[in-house]
């Protein structure tokens, strides 16, 4: 099997907390001289749990000792995992800061067989750890990984763009049908799910009242299209009508469709 589809490691189940609290458990349950114990780091300080269970591990025999190794063997992953985020801001700053590639190399230790630096390991390790830091779960930790996260981040602003740039061109519409359907929604015009707690016509509400850009503006038809959607969900499962009246029939007819919801379900 090739790297590429072998499956992507992941990180341990257990989060660090419980294994640094397992770890300590170990030591109580040995049962004899535990004054050291009195030294614990706590669970909130990781690295020292693992420099104290490490340096503590003769005080436990048998199942224990091997249990013991494994929790400081997952932790110190987490801690490994942990710090990606740390080295990859600190690369950067240093590159921000003007410093070579070459310099890096030789500060991190990258040395090639002429004795000198090796500047495309440091790039490969930062371009590592960029796909560590912002790529997805299934993202496996090679330079050439980056630039697929680059287009994937520049794919999602092109989106961005022209999700605000078509909420923009039709605004003006979607924020009269949406002040349309609160004043149906307020006077009972609007077929409501009694055991719904009202969650999306409070959001459109707080939608159409705040909008602090062309972003908020956009997404004013996301929640004009949950309403809708609800609506008409609830109405199909009782068989009932949407609306009790043509007018406001129509006014759900055409929030859906400026919404993009799609086809409106009718009551069978």
């Amino acid at each position: 099997m090739t790297r590429d589809k072998r499956p992507v490691r992941k990180p341990p189940q257990d989060p660090p907390q419980v294994l640094a609290a397992e770890l300590y458990e170990l030591h109580v349950a040995a049962g004899k001289d535990q004054e050291y114990l009195e030294r614990w780091p706590g669970d909130a300080d990781l690295l020292g749990v693992l420099q104290f269970a490490q340096k503590y591990a003769g005080a436990l025999k048998g199942d224990s000792f091997q249990k013991a190794a494994v929790l400081r063997m997952q932790l110190a992953e987490w801690l490994r995992l942990a710090a990606d985020p740390f080295q990859l801001a600190a690369i950067d700053d240093a590159r921000t800061g003007h410093l070579t590639w070459e310099e890096i190399a030789l500060k991190l230790g990258y040395i090639g067989r002429s004795e000198k630096p090796n500047p495309g390991s440091a790039k490969n390790l930062r371009d590592r750890l960029y796909v560590a830091v912002n790529g997805e779960p299934g993202d496996r930790r090679q330079p050439q990984v980056a630039h697929l996260i680059d287009r994937r981040v520049a794919e999602r602003r092109r989106a961005e763009a022209r999700f605000i740039e078509a909420g923009e061109a039709r605004y003006a519409e979607v924020d009269a049908v949406a002040r349309a359907l609160l004043n149906l929604y307020e006077t009972g015009e609007i077929l409501l799910d009694p055991n719904d707690d009202g969650y999306w016509w409070e959001e459109l509400a707080d939608a159409v009242d705040d909008r602090q850009g062309p972003a908020d503006r956009a997404r004013l038809a996301v929640y004009v299209g949950a309403v809708v959607r609800q609506t008409y969900t609830y109405a199909k499962r009782t068989n009932q009508e949407p609306a009790g009246t043509n007018t406001s029939r129509s006014l759900l007819e055409k929030a859906a469709a400026i919404s993009g919801s799609g086809p409106t379900p009718t009551a069978d």
